[in-house]
């Protein structure tokens, strides 16, 4: 995790002193032309400067410099480039973009009325002075000539512990780092000439080696656990491509503390990882030599670990994980060959289709790339221009990797493969774009293919290397301790640094929250259960809120007309029990298949008397299914179902797929299933979710989910689509509105508390979300009323983690039970968060969801918050059993995929009080 006191407010920062700057220049200054600055890097800071803005002077760059055209691709070889754009270190703007934002923000209010107008101006000019402050103080201390210490005040961790529940025993995949009280030193290295490619910069600074017996460096800044002979050193280095001279001047600029330079660390890990002599592949390293073969499907597995040091609220820890990759032993010729054989003129687009999106692994040197084009135009003979002492040349890509690598290609007709990429060039905010080109003969296939990923048997033989048991799991982790202690190379390399690693994962205590019982209808009480299972209770019991379905039409083709009647009478047969009244529906024979016959039905039979819509489609097509939801959610709105007619062709299983079908069709209706006790009033919780697509170009979706009665089981739904770059605060807080008002119209009342799951937040954005977001929403809500001020809890719901927790039994390790909360030692050191093992995992590892509180002004304490955030997993009607994230996270993601991935359209809003998503 990024350090949360650095990388924000550094753009307003930056403006006013700015602003500040051409208010002291000459009133001529105003007419003059600015130049094009180069971008400021660390190395042009003052010294003993105390300004603890941090960062590298992006924004800077970005407002003092012209901004280029991109030029022309470059065509170069594969292994001309690092297929990581990730590992540059430049950033995405946030800065610049959160001051436009506040801008935005503040001309959208200026047509309200004056007193609102004023509360806006007083909340952006809050914003904009806590933006500025930070966590840490600093202050500046002078050690000796020209040399300055900075002290850091750290704020005390934030600590809050729930008490509810049985204490259990467990462990995580967390392994405590113990660092010396050491001090790093920080140089900044200016070259002359300027060199402009950053692995060349690397190279340069290498050849004088024996200076750094350990050293981080990332182009400019250069970080080494002990002092240099000189407080500035002159070096002179060759560059290997023209033989000519560098100078490189290394310059002290501070000393600071290693418990500070958390990227230190994982940088550090990353060498370690190399001399594990693991593959890296992003930002997860793999074992070639430990790799498993699947031969019966050209398949091999490579199993890993995924690493990442981290402060925590126990102290300086490193989280490792264990994770598998899964290669094709076919290479990509071999593939497209297959594909001429078998589909002839027709190849180019059945083999666009099979790789156009996919990753391919380069065989001489292990880097992964992205398909993006297969052009048959080109060949290995084809050439590009290659640098080589100063001197530009053109080469053939044949003569190119047998020069190179010692590998001579056979084919030399075979097409190339286009792995599209971008970079910024240092010293620049323009991106420089790469057309990188492969040789199909040289490139091994990663992944699975769609008809793999449906064959059954294929997926299940998989699955018994990739879904490892706690056991397993924490036995691998044994292993990678064992691996780094028995590397001579590795151990000097922490000790170099003053770091140990500890032999064993870290223990804890943690608590599971007592099982929720469920409320059926006819006022049934079902006992909560360990397993959080209620599979068989739900057929056996009537539904809380039963809707009658009196109108309603079946379309199905004459292939289907036999699943069809079984189905109508199974669902008529079954209903009873649940105490919902099915009436005999109209069965609408289609004289075939096709999109347009299904459209042309749904609008003849469609009328503003029928409930509901069922389509039983002979196979499951994806443009079929997305022309049936485009009509009945959003031109002619009405709750449907969708039915594939090989999931009803199974005689023994119809019984439970119809029940389950007769469920989901019950709350598309507005009908609740099951309640669970909630302690709180008049509260309204939310869910929000995004979706993003390639297809939908430069837009996402954005789905908002709100509650509206007293249980929690009747939701109000909102999908809005997104630009790229807008900030989803925008579109929040408009749906925000348009819930109060609903919730209004249904209750006659607002509610007095509102809390909102955020889903699909990553580190980087918690800090804007507290800074931008939540105000915003406040400014929202405040339009209802000057007296209106519900409390408001905000919390992001992060699923997308590598925290592992297993029960301890004696010496054996299992997945703890669902309610099992950690809320101290492994959590984050500077938020309030805590994780929850909310759902029963049978096969492989569970994997919690952490949660971190943003913001509350509730007075919840600890232990309500934990417990309400367990009860909603309880909610989501489409799982007989807790799921992963809380009900309205999972209604807004079922939403977001919908219109994102089939309709494309929004959904009308005479929907929008019933769950037609599910």
């Amino acid at each position: 995790m990024a350090d949360p006191g650095k990388g924000r407010g550094r753009g307003l920062a930056l403006l006013q002193t700015l602003k500040s700057q051409m208010l002291e220049s000459p009133p001529s200054s105003q007419e003059a032309t600015p130049q094009p600055t180069p971008s400021p890097s660390v190395a042009s800071s003052t010294v003993g400067s105390t300004s603890t803005m941090g960062g590298r002077g992006r924004v800077a760059a970005m407002l003092l410099s012209k901004i280029q055209k991109p030029g022309e691709p470059e065509f170069i070889p594969a292994s001309d480039v690092s297929p990581n754009p990730s590992m540059v270190s430049f950033g995405r703007g946030r800065g610049l973009k959160y001051m436009e934002s506040l801008k935005a923000a503040s001309q959208a209010t200026q047509s309200t009325e004056t007193r609102a107008g004023e509360g806006v101006e007083n909340l952006t000019q809050k914003m904009a002075e806590s933006t500025v402050s930070t966590v840490q103080t600093s202050t500046t201390t002078a050690v000796g000539k020209n040399k300055y210490f900075r002290e850091i005040k750290e704020t005390p961790p934030v600590v809050k512990k729930g008490e509810t529940g049985t204490l259990v025993p467990v462990t995580a995949n967390f392994i405590y780092l113990k660092a010396e009280e050491n001090n790093v030193f920080e140089y900044d290295v200016a070259y002359e000439p300027d060199q402009d490619y950053r692995n060349l910069r690397f190279k340069l600074l290498n050849e004088h080696k024996h200076f750094f017996k350990e050293k981080t460096f990332d182009g400019t800044t250069l970080y080494v656990p002990h002092l240099l002979p000189d407080e500035a050193l002159n070096l002179v280095s060759t560059n290997p491509f023209d033989e000519s001279k560098v100078n490189l001047k290394i310059t002290f600029r501070r000393t600071r503390r290693l418990s500070e330079m958390v990227h230190i660390y994982n940088t550090l890990f990353k060498h370690i990882m190399k001399d594990l002599e693991l593959v890296r592949f992003g930002r997860q390293h793999f074992n070639e030599k430990s790799a498993v073969q699947i031969p019966q499907y050209k398949l091999e597995v490579w199993p890993g670990y995924v690493t990442a040091v981290d402060e925590y609220e126990g102290g300086l820890m490193l989280t490792l994980d264990s994770t598998h990759r899964v290669l094709r032993t076919q290479c990509v010729l071999s593939l497209i060959r297959e594909t001429i054989q078998a589909d002839g003129a027709n190849w180019k687009n059945s083999i666009s289709d099979k790789l156009v999106g996919f990753s391919v692994m380069t065989k001489y040197n292990k880097k992964l790339f992205r398909v993006d084009s297969i052009d048959d135009t080109m060949n290995p003979q084809s050439t590009f221009e290659k640098n080589e002492k100063g001197e530009l040349i053109k080469i053939s890509y044949f003569d190119y990797y047998k020069k190179s690598y010692g590998i001579e290609i056979k084919d030399l007709t075979q097409p190339m493969l286009i792995s599209r990429d971008s970079k910024r060039m240092p010293g620049t905010e323009q991106k420089t774009d790469f057309m990188i080109c492969l040789v199909p003969e040289l490139c091994q296939l990663t992944g699975l293919s769609d008809s793999q990923k449906q064959n059954f048997r294929l997926m299940k033989d998989v699955a018994t290397y990739t879904r490892i048991t706690p056991n397993q799991r924490h036995s691998a982790f044994k292993k990678f301790i064992k691996n780094v202690m028995d590397n001579e190379t590795a151990k000097n390399r922490l000790k170099g640094w003053g770091l140990s690693i500890d032999a064993e994962t870290v223990n804890l205590t943690a608590r599971t929250l007592p099982p929720e019982p469920l409320y059926f209808g006819n006022s049934v009480k079902v006992p909560g259960k360990p397993n959080a299972d209620w599979n068989g209770d739900i057929c056996r019991n009537a539904v809380m809120q039963a809707v009658d379905i009196t109108r309603w039409v079946v379309l199905y083709t004459a292939r289907d007309k036999n699943v069809t009647n079984d189905f109508v009478e199974t669902l008529m047969r079954c209903s009873g029990p649940m105490g919902i009244v099915v009436y005999k529906p109209d069965l609408v024979l289609l004289p075939n298949d096709r999109v347009d016959t299904y459209v042309m039905a749904l609008k003849k039979c469609i009328t503003s008397q029928l409930q509901l819509v069922v389509a039983i489609s002979p196979s499951m097509r994806d443009d079929r299914y997305s022309a049936i939801k485009r009509i009945c959610c959003s031109e002619k709105p009405i709750p449907s179902q969708v039915i594939n007619a090989r999931t009803l062709s199974n005689s023994q299983k119809i019984r439970s797929i119809t029940q389950k079908i007769l469920l989901q069709i019950n709350c598309k209706l507005g009908g609740t299933l099951w309640n669970i006790s909630i302690p709180f009033k008049f509260t309204m919780v939310i869910g929000i979710d995004s979706y993003h697509e390639a297809n939908l170009k430069k837009q996402s979706v954005f789905a908002f989910v709100a509650s509206y009665n007293q249980a929690l089981t009747t939701w109000f739904s909102k999908a809005v689509f997104q630009e790229r770059g807008q900030e989803i605060g925008d579109c929040c807080k408009f749906c925000v509105v348009d819930a109060l008002q609903h919730y209004l119209r249904v209750n006659g009342r607002l509610p007095d508390r509102i809390i909102i799951y955020r889903d699909g937040v990553g580190d980087g954005q918690l800090k804007l979300i507290q800074d931008y977001e939540i105000p915003q929403m406040q400014i929202s809500i405040s339009c209802f009323d000057d007296n209106y001020k519900p409390s408001i809890t905000y919390i992001v719901v992060q699923k997308r983690i590598n925290t592992r927790i297993f029960l301890k039994q004696g010496k054996e390790f299992a997945n703890p039970d669902p309610g099992t909360v950690v809320d101290n030692l492994i959590t984050r050191r500077d938020w309030y968060d805590f994780l929850i093992v909310s759902q029963k995992v049978n096969q492989g590892t569970v994997t919690p969801t952490h949660y971190v509180v943003i913001h509350d002004d509730s007075g919840m304490t600890p232990d309500q918050c934990q417990r309400l955030t367990y009860k909603m997993c309880h909610l989501y009607y489409n799982w007989p059993g807790t799921v992963r994230v809380p009900a309205p996270c999972q209604y807004a993601h079922k939403l977001a995929y919908l219109v994102g991935q089939s309709m494309h359209v929004v959904p009308s809003a005479s929907l929008s009080d019933k769950l037609f998503f599910l």
